[in-house]
Formats: structure tokens, C-alpha cells, sequence
């Protein structure tokens, strides 16, 4: 992982990134490798590295105002600011890490208060988080906008902002000065807007804010609908078809104990953060469906369900819908048991096992004293199903089925009654259209390359500390110059074009790879033909090869023969003219009669 942590590292501090091989690399095992990557390499898979900074507001830059103390700053409430405290309150497995998950058991008495605490913390600061990211969703329209366009938070949800609010919480992004001139104007009675974005910049918190936004407009826009009909209809569309297409077996166990394609619903709409206890794998499988397809997270509900082991497990099982769907449910544990524990036998469970976290750090003692997310994960507890299997497998279903053939292969699996209803839907379906555009670009500036241009507009130069950081971050590179208007030109004529294709699989897993099916299709046809070729070649020939044995050969044969009977009419006419010479040359023979006269 070191290796791999080089080269992202490498890539990020490039004058242009490229983010296909930051995309290549989100799809192999380990994924991003560590918070601190995914910090700088997060916002720029989804779109946010300029438009994070266009959007931005307040700023603690020399000769500005500095924002206003956490304690003064006034958090907006959402639409649904009851549900996200309610829920919020629930939250305990993302917000704190494996470290203090295990003191929280080891000292029940003496600290267990000063964890509850800090959880309680954590869970307000979770609560503001999703609030500040609903209200920026909003814009300055709320009042014109009709409930069925604005964002909704759903139960689930919180589950998804806890992850992206452990990665980036805390890192804000550089604010361009003339956006900060105009809002450090603060008027008598500031928008909601203007006070989310007020409060996400002195909280920390607005890279977070502008990541989990993009994700929500874009990959989430189904479930944050105002009601899920649209999701409902998405997993009819989807779901069902494709394991029918890719194991014939498990759609007829399920279909047989009148199992609906809802049973996937939570690993969907909260990425499995909410059946996956181990943070540091959340943020993997997050680095996964960021770089992918926003119909990613079906295809890898498929590929948990026609998984050779968990195929076993869920045909093994009666066929009754709840035995059924409980054996569904646990699928994702197979993967990852941190938190649960197995029991085999007849009939194979996970019972909770709070104990978990104190096991694994009393196991490792380097790992005591830490409070690295991925302290669980450092112990490499063994999967029955590795999530890296899943993620590969999910990659090869979407190159046979392309979320484009979606639709199609739809039309030939539902009948007429059921289709129309469902075609009907699939235009307001954000899962059904295609990817977004940020998910499709091939680079973007780097972070210092940003701040160097920030820095001109500004008309100012870096001091030695910036110098040093942005040294530290080109790791040594060539790129570096104290002149920012020669270091801008150099960016401009140092970076090549890239003419390279992108990686195959990072194509495929964005929803553009080719056509796995079509592809074979045209293989076969391709082999077929050549084999019509080979036949008719050979055909050809065997047929020249019959024509002069059978026309040229016996001709030959027959030349002899005719030969031979003139041969022997000559010899014959010969011997003819040789008696009749014989006969002239003969003396007369005298013919005595014995008869005498009388």
C-alpha cells in the first residue's frame, strides 16, 4: 500500500491531474489508501475542486475578516431538521473510531462518560453537517421552489454524511478573494444560504458540505425525493432483470417465495455504510461508487446476491420470504464481520458483538493509543467474501450489461401490464439518464496550481511557509517557481497532451465501456465467419483434388490399352501377309488318284 500511496500522492501533485488514473487506481485493492488522499482526491472526482471555490463564502486569508467564533455561528434548519435529529441521535459505529469504541467498553465506569460526551459531540456536529448541506441545496430560491425539486432527507441518509464528514471534516477550501470581498458585506437580515455557507466556513466543514451536495444532487437524487417512487420503480426496472440475466437459479428461488427487489434497498441508498460496521471499508466501498456509475451500487447489490458462497447460503435456505430476505440481509456480513459474530450450524446467524473493537486492539498492541479510523481494518480480519471479489464482479456485470441496455433488457423481462407503469416513471429516473459530467473528466487542475492562480488574481506572491507547503505537496517536482506568473506560463507548456486512452476499467465502471454482450456477439459472428471460410477452403479444395483424380487419372489408364489393341491388329495383319507370301512361294501339290479307269 505504500507503493500505491506513492503514486497517488504522485498524481495529485501533478500541474494537471489526471483523473482517470485516479479512477483506475479507486477500483484496485485498498482503494485511496488513507483519509489523507481521499482529502485531496475526493473533491476532484466529483467536480469540486473549482466550483468548491467559486461557491464558497467567508474566509480567514490575510486583510479579510476572520469568521466569527463556532459558538456565534447560527446553524439554519432544514425541512426536516426533527427527522436528522432524531436520527443522528442513533448514530454511534461512523462517528467514533475503533480506538474509542474500545475504551468505551474496556472503562465502563470512569471514562465512559467522557466518551458519551464526546459521541454526543460528534452526533451534533453530524446533525449541523446535514442540515448546512440541505440548506446550500436549496439556494437562494427556497420559497419559489416546488417540494418535488427540492433535496429531502431520508432515513439513511445520516449514515451516508457520517462517512464524508469523517474523511473531510475539519478541511476547508481556499476562497477566492473577490467572492470574499463581496460576502464579508453582511447585511441586516442574511439569507438562510448565506448563513449555512457563513457556518460551514467556520466550522470546517464546507469541503464536506460541497462533496456530500454533488453526491446528493447527483447519485442520490432518486431517494431524496420527496416520497421514493422513483426508486421504487428504478429497482423494478433493474434489479430483478439483471440477476435474472446473470443467474437463472437465484431469480427462481426468489421469485418463487415472491421476494421484491426492495430487500437490496438499504446497501443502495446508503452505499452499505449502514449493513458495514468497519469504517475504513465504507470509505473504500465509498472511493468505489464515487468513481462509478450512479447505478453502481445495484449492480453491486447483484453481485452480493449471485456471489458463488452467498448464492449457496440463499438457495440452501427455504423457500419462505422471511427466511429468505434474512438470509439476503446478511449477506453484507459475510464481507465484513467486524461488530458481529458468526455462529455456523444448521441455521447460520451474526449475533451482535459489541466486544468487537476491544478484541481486535488487545490483539495488536500497535494498534493501542491510536485513533485511526481504519484501526479495525489493520488487523485484516478475513472475509468469507472479500469486497474486492464483489467489486470486480460488479465491474465485469456492468461490461455485459451497460446501464444504457438497461431499458431493454427491462422490455423483455416484465410483460405489458407491468412495463408500462415503469416506462412511464424511467424519465424522471436520475439513476436511468447518464453519468454526470464530472464523472467523465479526464483531469483537473492541482490544488497548488489553484492557489498559485488564486494568488495572482490576487496579486500577491507566497511566502516561505506557502513555498514550503506547495513544495511539500509537488513532492520535489520541477513545477515549482517563486514568480507566479512564470509558474502559471510553466503549467501551460511543461503538462503534455495526453493522447493515451483512459484504462478500460475505469471506463466501464463509469457506465461508458463498451458493450461486454454486443462485443461477444460480434466475436461469435466473427468466428463463424472465419469458420464458413475455413470449411468452404477446404471444400475448394478437396473438390479440385476430386475433379483431377477423377477426370485426369483414368484417361491416363486408357491410353495402354488402346495402344495395345492396335498393337495387336498390326501384329495381326502381319502375320496375315506372312502366310499369304508363304503360300506363293509353296511348291503345287500333286494330287494322286487311286482311281483308275476302266
Amino acid at each position: 500500500m505504500t507503493n500505491k500511496a506513492e503514486e497517488i500522492r504522485r498524481i495529485l501533485s501533478e500541474p494537471v491531474v489526471d483523473l482517470w488514473k485516479l479512477r483506475e487506481l479507486a477500483l484496485t485493492e485498498g482503494g485511496l489508501v488513507n483519509d489523507s488522499l481521499r482529502k485531496l482526491a475526493w473533491p476532484k472526482l466529483v467536480g469540486v475542486s473549482n466550483d468548491g471555490i467559486a461557491s464558497s463564502s467567508g474566509s480567514s486569508n490575510e486583510g479579510q475578516s476572520s469568521p466569527p467564533p463556532t459558538s456565534e455561528v447560527t446553524v439554519p434548519p432544514s425541512f426536516d431538521a426533527e427527522q436528522i435529529e432524531r436520527d443522528v441521535s442513533r448514530v454511534t459505529w461512523h462517528l467514533l473510531t475503533g480506538n474509542q469504541r474500545s475504551r468505551n467498553f474496556q472503562m465502563r465506569n470512569k471514562h465512559r462518560k467522557r466518551i458519551s460526551q464526546l459521541l454526543k459531540k460528534k452526533q451534533r456536529r453530524l446533525g449541523d453537517f446535514l442540515n448546512l448541506t440541505l440548506v446550500q441545496s436549496y439556494g437562494d430560491g427556497v420559497k419559489y421552489m416546488k417540494d418535488v425539486e427540492r433535496l429531502r432527507y431520508y432515513q439513511g441518509f445520516h449514515d451516508v454524511g457520517s462517512i464524508v464528514l469523517s474523511t473531510l471534516g475539519g478541511a476547508s477550501l481556499p476562497i477566492s478573494p473577490a467572492l470574499t470581498t463581496n460576502t464579508t458585506e453582511t447585511t441586516s437580515c442574511p439569507s438562510d444560504l448565506e448563513l449555512a455557507q457563513t457556518a460551514a466556513d467556520s466550522t470546517g466543514m464546507t469541503l464536506a458540505c460541497q462533496v456530500l451536495l454533488q453526491i446528493s444532487q447527483q447519485h442520490l437524487r432518486d431517494p431524496m425525493r420527496a416520497d421514493f417512487l422513483q426508486l421504487q420503480a428504478a429497482l423494478k426496472l433493474v434489479l430483478m432483470p439483471l440477476i435474472a440475466a446473470f443467474d437463472g437459479e437465484m431469480h427462481s428461488h426468489l421469485y418463487d417465495c415472491d421476494m421484491e427487489p426492495f430487500f437490496a434497498i438499504s446497501w443502495i441508498i446508503t452505499w452499505f455504510s449502514h449493513d458495514v460496521r468497519d469504517t475504513a471499508v465504507v470509505k473504500r466501498l465509498f472511493d468505489f461508487f464515487l468513481v462509478s456509475h450512479p447505478m453502481m451500487p445495484i449492480y453491486m447489490s447483484v453481485a452480493m446476491t449471485i456471489h458463488p458462497l452467498n448464492r449457496i447460503e440463499v438457495l440452501s435456505t427455504d423457500c419462505d420470504f422471511a427466511c429468505v430476505h434474512n438470509a439476503l440481509a446478511n449477506l453484507p456480513k459475510n464481507s465484513n464481520d467486524v461488530g458481529w459474530k458468526y455462529i455456523p450450524g444448521d441455521v447460520s446467524c451474526y449475533v451482535d458483538n459489541d466486544d468487537d473493537d476491544m478484541s481486535v486492539v488487545s490483539m495488536d498492541p500497535s494498534l493501542q493509543g491510536t485513533d485511526d479510523d481504519s484501526v479495525v481494518s489493520a488487523v485484516n480480519h478475513k472475509a468469507r467474501v472479500p469486497f474486492q471479489e464483489l467489486i470486480d464482479l460488479s465491474v465485469t456485470l456492468m461490461h455485459k450489461i451497460p446501464p444504457r441496455n438497461i431499458i431493454k433488457l427491462a422490455q423483455r423481462y416484465h410483460n405489458s401490464v407491468t412495463l408500462q407503469p415503469l416506462l412511464a416513471e424511467s424519465s424522471s429516473i436520475a439513476l436511468l439518464q447518464p453519468p454526470p459530467s464530472w464523472g467523465l473528466t479526464s483531469n483537473t487542475d492541482s490544488d497548488w496550481v489553484i492557489r498559485a492562480r488564486m494568488l495572482k488574481e490576487q496579486g500577491t506572491k507566497l511566502n516561505r511557509h506557502q513555498r514550503k507547503n506547495r513544495k511539500k505537496l509537488a513532492n520535489g517536482t520541477d513545477y515549482i517557481n517563486d514568480n507566479e506568473s512564470s509558474c502559471m506560463s510553466m503549467v501551460s507548456t511543461i503538462y503534455p497532451e495526453k493522447g493515451d486512452k483512459p484504462p478500460l476499467q475505469a471506463v466501464i465502471a463509469s457506465g461508458t465501456g463498451p458493450d461486454g454482450r454486443a462485443e461477444a456477439r460480434k466475436l461469435r459472428k466473427k468466428r463463424k465467419a472465419l469458420t464458413q471460410s475455413v470449411v468452404v477452403i477446404v471444400i475448394s479444395i478437396f473438390a479440385l483434388t476430386a475433379k483431377s483424380y477423377f477426370f485426369s487419372t483414368p484417361v491416363q489408364q486408357q491410353l495402354p490399352v488402346q495402344n495395345q489393341i492396335s498393337v495387336d491388329e498390326e501384329s495381326r495383319s502381319l502375320s496375315d501377309v506372312a502366310l499369304d507370301e508363304s503360300k506363293k512361294h509353296e511348291p503345287a501339290t500333286i494330287v494322286s488318284d487311286d482311281r483308275q479307269p476302266d
